[in-house]
């Protein structure tokens, strides 16, 4: 089976309703579609760093404990990174960030041409172990690799999203496939057009552009291809995770037709609807819950033979 290698930030999310805390989970945008991943028994491995903290060993533990491969996690003297999300009327979430004590450079595999490389979030744009990052997404590009960009874009103030822009104008060049929410287009360029935005995405090597909207309909759009396919309404528990496993079940819909993954420019309209069947089932299952990857049980849903 294709390895998946993701590339993110570990963060230990406190998780606060009516400014009470709630609860705490292991997460970050890309560990969240791991976990998914390993519980649905793909082979993934995950590159990190945290503290040799207690954080940091109850977020290894987990990630061992689902079967994620953790030879490539980075650890450090000093405090993990944590994340406080504050849950609105809606429970939609909005973040606040404290910083690990270090960032030391990452350390990556050796790529094969059939792994798939997932990559996004703050990781992929911050100074700290960049030209390292990038080196490794080159070495993904010449090994022909399936290259998975999610920029999940967070608010900043308009002298830091110069700044933001060029760095994921770069990461755009490197990736094949963009899955991005409307929040994160409008914030980097005032659009969620899928139509336009492909048509400045595809000049960089982009492939695929992906875009979701919460409950209205995903978007994608490809050289042959420009569909919208409606999302179920829903009662959201919470939306902590929803894109990031809407990236583990695109994974997953991808390898139920691994023969397309080389030929991406092909897949049909029928076949990407099918594809991102459970993209949006996988996003739809975590909203439902306060969990922030899908359950075990529902994984096994999934699982074949």
């Amino acid at each position: 089976m294709n390895r998946v290698v993701t590339v993110g930030e570990t963060t230990y999310d406190i998780v606060f309703r009516n400014a009470q805390p709630t609860g705490a989970v292991v997460g970050g945008s890309v560990l969240n579609t791991s976990i998914s991943l390993g519980r649905l028994g793909i082979p993934v491995t995950f590159v990190s760093r945290m503290g040799n903290d207690q954080v940091g060993q109850l977020s290894i533990d987990f990630l061992k404990s689902n079967a994620i491969n953790c030879d490539f996690i980075t650890r450090y003297e000093g405090n993990s990174r944590l994340a406080l999300a504050f849950l609105d009327e809606q429970n939609n979430a909005s973040y606040e960030f404290y910083k690990a004590d270090k960032a030391p450079s990452l350390i990556f595999p050796e790529i094969n041409k059939d792994d798939i490389v997932v990559f996004g979030s703050t990781n992929a744009i911050k100074d700290e172990g960049r030209n390292s990052l990038l080196l490794f997404l080159n070495q993904v590009h010449d090994k022909n690799a399936l290259s998975i960009y999610d920029p999940n874009i967070r608010e900043c103030n308009p002298l830091e999203l110069i700044e933001v822009r060029k760095k994921v104008k770069e990461n755009f060049h490197l990736a094949k496939i963009v899955k991005g929410s409307t929040d994160d287009f409008q914030r980097l360029y005032n659009t969620s057009n899928a139509n336009e935005l492909f048509s400045v995405l595809s000049k960089y090597g982009v492939e695929v552009l992906i875009i979701t909207a919460g409950s209205l309909p995903v978007q994608v759009c490809t050289a042959s291809v420009s569909l919208s396919i409606n999302v179920e309404a829903i009662e959201p528990v919470s939306t902590i995770g929803a894109g990031d496993n809407f990236t583990s079940g695109l994974i997953w819909g991808l390898l139920a037709k691994v023969q397309l993954i080389r030929q991406l420019s092909v897949i049909t309209e029928a076949q990407w609807r099918e594809i991102l069947q459970p993209a949006i089932a996988f996003s739809i299952e975590v909203c439902c819950s306060e969990a922030n990857y899908i359950s075990k049980d529902f994984a096994d849903k999934f699982l074949v033979g």
